[in-house]
């Protein structure tokens, strides 16, 4: 699982903070280098504050260390914040309520749950990492792990037994303040990382890397003395099976995992070598039945991994039936789980599953997006290393069960999730979709790859031309960080198309939406004039690759079992016969009547296939054929344009191209759920192209 160097390397100055920076501009700066470190926090975790004056200034609640600025931290009254010292008991509500009382400006974030802790220990700078090194002691029996710090540490940092993170482990660590020693840097929280403080931000992360590192350096020595994780109990297959393996699997997996009411998942798929190294290990299975490092790590990673045993040599099919009955068997276990433990009326989570561990195959994570599956990874690398490191000295071990299932329902996460999940059903058509657009490099694809991803779903922008989709998956990025990638498709060879839905389906675990746009300029020529070329040109791009597409397309969308949408551009010369374009309309045609088809062959699975029929739509493409129409009957582009104009029954001319992607997002969308086969258009009214 190691993937980096044991010791932390001391990166302050690296990139100081500016000439004159204040204390809280060194917090910043200090916090940055800690959420930089995958080893001293995992992404949105661990949090740092300073006492300067009468206020103390903490990390906001959901705040991420590595990005954090002045404005991610809020400033609280610590006079006000000194009432905590004579409370008995305080519920989380009860707690958030006094600590919003206590801010000394309304608009800033909301105070971290560890604020109660930051603010009744005296120290000056304080910082609370989840490090694998120190979670690797604290995971261990009380005695043992409290043995081992103080061995370490000589009473520099105290051992605080397990407390629920917020006020219940203020007040334990409250009551110990008074008897520790006086040269204490430090605690270690069982199950919660450490803590350590300084007088100031430099001091703080000094002392920090001084005592990770010294953890680090005896559990080297443990790794060495002994083997931990049993002899490898099964082969790892080669890279090129895997990924020929993994692109079957996943869509099943993402199926498996959506909720009831349609919630979707976005996968991350991770096979290094570290990872399927690991799972290869024989005393692995029960281990990791055994819990978290962190409670924060529920919040990220959930409750336990999914454990899929799969012959990765069996047919597809028979894949997937082991994928879904092994998953339907543990989500029985789950649900068991929770009849142990809920209130009345508390129901099971739709997201109770987010990692899943395949031996040969390698780990897969599944939440609402890809960058929270992504953290979920980062977590879970945490965990396995946690494993093996406890192990390595003893046993590892977690909070009891009534605790996890706490944190699961942990009511001030649950209820940021249930907001953010009705501002998504309240205002995005496609949350948690993924979305292929190919042709998206320029024109309708491009604008409707922007659309997509304004509309919630992670976009695979897929054109010919590399530069200008790389382009525009930056574009995408830049607003929507995480939900889009370039894939460069070329739709006249099929390895190229093969690479596009077998990346797409690795990065994204799965395909919602495929939106059909490629196109190619005729050369126009009348009927007795015309070439073998020029009728292989057009249907290898407007035909051929399209229903090519569709049928890749369609095959992950039944593996996964949750429906999807297919729309292609058609334009009007599907219906409408034009002069000297026998090729191009005759390939547009052709592919009408194989969506057709699709749509009957495809609907018993949920999955709809409809057509846009567009005309002048303002694109380069569109500018290029209307030019060499123009160049055709010897008259100016202008004039060609008005031509266009005039015989559409509304009178427009240059249509945007925005109104075709608005309407391939509302096609792949619900709200057209019950509409297949059918043919829209957007092209001002052309009598002889109207569909009926």
């Amino acid at each position: 699982m190691r993937d980096a160097p044991a010791r932390i390397e001391d990166r302050w100055g690296g990139s100081p903070p500016p000439a004159g920076a204040d204390e809280l501009d060194q917090l910043v700066y200090l916090s940055t280098l800690i959420g930089r470190e995958p080893r001293l926090v995992q992404p949105g975790g661990g949090n740092t504050s300073i006492k300067l004056g009468e206020a103390l200034l903490v990390k906001g609640s959901g705040t991420d260390l590595r990005t954090i600025g002045r404005a991610g931290f809020t400033s609280l009254s610590l006079p006000g914040l000194a009432a905590l010292r004579n409370a008995a008991a305080m519920s989380d509500a009860d707690m958030m309520r006094f600590l919003a009382s206590c801010m000394l400006h309304a608009d800033g974030p909301a105070p971290s749950v560890e604020t109660p802790l930051h603010s009744l220990l005296p120290h000056r700078v304080i910082a609370h990492t989840h490090d694998v090194a120190t979670m690797s002691l604290t995971n261990l029996r009380d005695a043992t792990a409290e043995r081992l710090i103080a061995e370490l540490f000589r009473g520099e940092i105290v051992y605080v037994p397990y407390a629920r993170p917020g006020f219940p482990l203020a007040r334990t660590v409250s009551g110990m303040v008074d008897r520790m020693p006086r040269d204490a840097v430090g605690l270690a929280l069982a199950h919660h990382g450490l803590m350590v403080w300084g007088h100031d931000p430099r001091e703080c992360y000094t002392r920090l890397l001084n005592v990770v590192n010294r953890i680090e350096d005896h559990l080297e020595t443990s790794r060495r003395s002994r083997a931990v994780l049993g002899a490898t109990a099964r082969p790892i297959p080669a890279a090129e099976s895997r990924r020929r393996c993994a692109e079957l699997v996943l869509p099943v997996v993402r199926g498996a995992l959506a909720s009831p009411e349609g919630g979707r998942v976005i996968l991350n798929f991770d096979d290094a070598d570290g990872i399927l190294t690991a799972l290869a290990a024989e005393r692995l299975p029960a281990l990791v039945a055994r819990g978290m490092a962190t409670p924060e790590h529920i919040l990220r990673a959930g409750r336990l991994p999914l454990w899929l045993d799969l012959d990765l040599s069996a047919s597809a099919d028979q894949l997937a039936d082991a994928v879904r009955t092994q998953i339907s068997r543990q989500r029985a276990d789950y649900e068991e789980y929770h009849r142990r433990h809920a209130a009345a009326g508390e129901r099971p989570l739709d997201d109770w599953a987010k990692v899943v561990l395949i031996p040969g195959l390698g780990m897969i994570t599944a939440c609402r997006d890809k960058r929270s599956s992504v953290t979920a990874n980062l977590c879970y690398r945490a965990v396995l290393e946690t494993i093996a490191n406890a192990e390595a000295i003893e046993a590892f071990q977690f909070i009891p069960e009534p605790e996890v299932f706490a944190f699961e329902h942990w009511p001030l996460e649950r209820r940021k999730l249930e907001e953010q999940d009705a501002r998504e059903r309240a205002s995005l058509l496609l949350p948690r979709h993924v979305a292929v657009v190919i042709g998206s490099g320029s024109g309708i694809g491009r604008a409707a790859a922007r659309r997509f991803a304004e509309e919630g779903a992670h976009v695979v922008v897929a054109d010919v031309d590399a530069v200008a989709g790389e382009a525009v998956a930056t574009e995408i990025g830049a607003a929507f960080p995480d939900r889009a990638i370039a894939v460069p498709v070329d739709v006249r060879d099929d390895q190229s198309l093969a690479h596009l839905v077998q990346r797409t389906v690795l990065e994204f675990g799965g395909l919602d939406c495929l939106f059909y746009t490629a196109g190619q300029a005729p050369r126009f020529a009348g009927l007795t004039d015309i070439r073998r070329e020029d009728l292989q040109r057009q249907l290898d791009v407007h035909y051929l690759g399209a229903v090519l597409a569709v049928g890749a397309a369609g095959a992950v969308m039944r593996r996964q079992r949750s429906g999807g949408a297919i729309v292609a551009s058609v334009s009007k010369a599907a219906l409408a016969p034009g002069r000297d374009a026998v090729a191009y309309g005759a390939s547009k045609a052709a592919l009408l009547q194989a969506l057709r088809v699709a749509a009957v062959e495809l609907g018993g699975d949920g999955i709809r296939v409809n057509a846009i029929n567009a005309d002048q739509i303002d694109t380069p493409l569109f500018r290029q054929f209307a030019q060499e129409r123009a160049a055709s009957r010897g008259i100016s582009l202008e004039q060609q344009l008005e031509a266009y104009r005039r015989r559409n029954v509304m009178g427009v001319s240059l249509i945007p191209a925005d109104v075709v992607a608005d309407l391939a997002v509302l096609l792949a969308s619900e709200r057209f759920r019950f509409t297949t086969g059918d043919i829209l258009t957007v092209d001002g009214g052309l009598p002889e192209a109207f569909p009926r």
